[in-house]
């Protein structure tokens, strides 16, 4: 998420029912090497223990293992911007669970779902008490109603909180009311029937960091009265400007959006001369858009929609894109890994999914070609990525970026193979008492078909809660602690030479968090199981300060033999905080890294701004337009030890 994943120590973290998806490391590390695997039994920490023996898998397996038919194709190059490496697709119907766990009529029956408090360092909820909204409920309307919901934020303490929405539903807005409230106004349609959240943060006026982030579900019902809806003009799924570069191919999905619920046609008017539309091979509705623009300047192609029912009514939209010289994106000194090498680290970064689908996928492809050592899949191995439905497997994304990463000599982590979000729906409703065999079939397939090419594994994916105790989670229901030993076993039996990793957030400072981390590594040493380095998300702020408390951190760490990998660094902009601060901030945690002889990797989490989960708080080292900001010129200075 990883970002997935974001610090809710200082950052508003989603609630797990809102869970969304999209649909898109080979060296020798100084470990700590493997270790047996006789583990223990654990219901509770502290329990008695009793040692895992991994039984053979069931013959046949509990769920429907790969096919020959869920082996990829060869994806024709008409349809995407890699130009010197073959990709592959998928074969079949997209599922819509890969792409999002839809909402059920159960959690909105379960009422508001609580919200979710980021308390950053220094505030004690006891006196300055959280921000809040009033008044608010779940909502339920028919479709083609206009719904209003008034946000009215509250602060204990009598002062205004501000306020902002994390996104908007089709074809709403979020209007200020100049009168310290808000208001989402949605007319909603047919295309809309079925449950939605929607999250407001409200942010305390005196710290920004101090957040409450408040879901409401909407339901739209079908109309009782189908003709009372409107038919109202086509469009297509959002398409943002693209910053590319010229000579680059430019692929874009172009998605038909109707409202009403129809699916419709989409032509191109007055097109570019190399501009062509072509059916997607699994999503025949959908139109891929391919050009190749060859000199700078800014071009506009525009799109049209054409209703399914009405062929007279049509929507109109355009698509824009900057196309600039090659010589607009050139950075100055070496290059991260490079200069990385040269202090006996690695750097590198998560690689967005499906990236050669994007308009600037060939600049996005030949910055990190260029720029990492060693890089992770943002999505792509995610479980309700690669295996949405029982016996069904969508491996070509991942098959992708190992044949990108090989073809640019960078080691693979796979992450993540054991969490307690992105699961299918399927995995979700599982009996407790199979749950260990569905991990292990799912540990074993993923690592089977890429043992070969990833170095690091993320084993296990956040295990601790914010509060020390374990996180609740499927697994920890079904298996108690024990999960943790039974899927690092599994892992180490598959890969004898591999990095097995633990990946955690909100451990870069001191705090019961941290404590429960280490008195849970001390339980896995004592039994032996096969850890060998610990992954640290920092998803940070640039308020962050605390790089004495990282730094003891990392030396505990240390102290237990383990290598110390930063899986997921950003650092996001707050307040009215400079990008000359952010980068402040970057070369302190790379300093800190540095100064630790166990860490050995650095992985940004992502590196444009365009597409990091943080978008708007700007918090990578390049721009939305690929240009390098302070941050990017720190990491050079930091990483070759100035």
């Amino acid at each position: 998420m990883s970002p997935e994943t974001t610090s809710t120590r200082n950052q508003y973290r989603l609630p797990a029912l809102l869970i969304s998806i999209l649909v898109a490391a080979l060296s020798s590390c100084s470990g700590s090497g493997s270790r047996n695997n006789t583990d223990p039994d654990v219901d509770e920490p502290g329990g008695s223990f009793t040692p895992v023996v991994l039984e053979p898998l069931p013959n046949p397996p509990l769920s429907e293992a790969p096919s020959a038919d869920d082996e990829p194709v060869p994806f024709d190059s008409v349809f995407h911007t890699v130009t010197d490496y073959a990709l592959v697709r998928d074969t079949g119907p997209r599922i819509e669970n890969e792409i999002v766990a839809e909402l059920t009529d159960a959690d909105f029956a379960a009422g508001l779902p609580e919200a979710v408090i980021s308390v950053p360092a220094g505030v004690d909820p006891a006196i300055n008490g959280a921000p809040y909204f009033e008044g608010l409920s779940n909502v339920r309307v028919e479709a083609g109603q206009l719904l209003e919901i008034r946000y009215v934020p509250r602060d204990p303490e009598g002062e205004l909180p501000g306020m902002f929405s994390q996104g908007l539903p089709e074809g709403a807005s979020f209007d200020d009311n100049f009168d310290g409230t808000k208001s989402l106004k949605w007319q909603t349609y047919q295309a809309d029937i079925g449950i939605t959240a929607f999250t407001v943060v409200a942010i305390d006026p005196d710290v920004s960091e101090y957040r409450s982030a408040q879901t409401v579900l909407i339901a739209v019902d079908p109309p009782s009265d189908p003709a009372s809806v409107p038919n109202i003009a086509p469009s297509i799924r959002a398409v943002s400007r693209y910053t590319v570069r010229a000579g680059d191919p430019v692929s874009i999905f172009l998605i038909g959006i109707d409202r009403n619920g129809t699916t419709p046609s989409i032509e191109l008017v007055d097109p570019p001369a190399n501009a062509i539309l072509t059916p997607d091979a699994r999503t025949p509705e959908w139109q891929i858009l391919q050009a190749r623009p060859d000199t700078a300047g800014t071009i506009v192609i525009d799109v049209l929609t054409r209703d399914a029912d009405d062929p007279s009514l049509t929507g109109l939209d355009q698509i824009v894109l900057d196309v600039r010289d090659p010589a607009d994106f050139e950075r100055s000194g070496e290059r991260l890994d490079t200069i990385a090498a040269g202090s006996g680290i690695q750097f590198g970064s998560a690689i967005s999914p499906v990236f050669y689908m994007q308009a600037d996928g060939g600049l996005y492809e030949s910055i990190a070609a260029s720029e990492f050592g060693v890089m992770t899949p943002e999505s792509s191995m995610k479980w309700i990525a690669i295996n949405p439905l029982p016996g069904q497997f969508e491996f070509a994304d991942m098959d992708n970026l190992v044949s990108f990463a090989q073809v640019n000599d960078m080691q693979v982590r796979g992450h993540p193979l054991v969490w307690h979000r992105s699961l299918p729906e399927w995995v979700e409703q599982t009996e407790a008492a199979d749950r260990e065999v569905h991990m292990r079939e799912y540990i074993t397939r993923v690592m089977n078909r890429y043992s070969d090419a990833v170095t690091y594994w993320d084993v296990i994916n956040e295990p601790v809660a914010d509060d020390g105790s374990l996180r609740d989670s499927l697994w920890l229901e079904a298996m108690g602690e024990r999960y943790i030993d039974i899927a690092f076993a599994q892992a180490r039996e598959l890969d004898p030479t591999a990095v097995l990793v633990l990946n955690e957030y909100d451990i870069g400072f001191a705090g019961p968090k941290f404590d429960a981390l280490l008195a849970l590594l001390d339980r896995l040493a004592e039994r032996d199981v096969p850890l060998d380095a610990l992954g640290f998300q920092l998803h940070v702020f640039s308020s962050f300060d605390q790089f004495d408390e990282l730094a003891a951190n990392m030396a505990a760490i240390a102290a237990r033999g383990l290598d110390i990998h930063v899986t997921e660094l950003d650092v996001a902009l707050v307040a009215d905080d400079s990008e000359q601060i952010q980068a402040e901030v970057y070369k302190g945690i790379v300093d800190t890294c540095l100064a630790q002889t166990r860490c050995t990797v650095v992985q940004s989490w992502g590196f444009t701004d365009r597409y990091s989960f943080r978008t708007a708080q700007s918090p990578l080292y390049l721009s939305r337009d690929y240009a390098a900001k302070p941050a990017y010129q720190s990491l050079q200075e930091a990483l070759g030890g100035n």
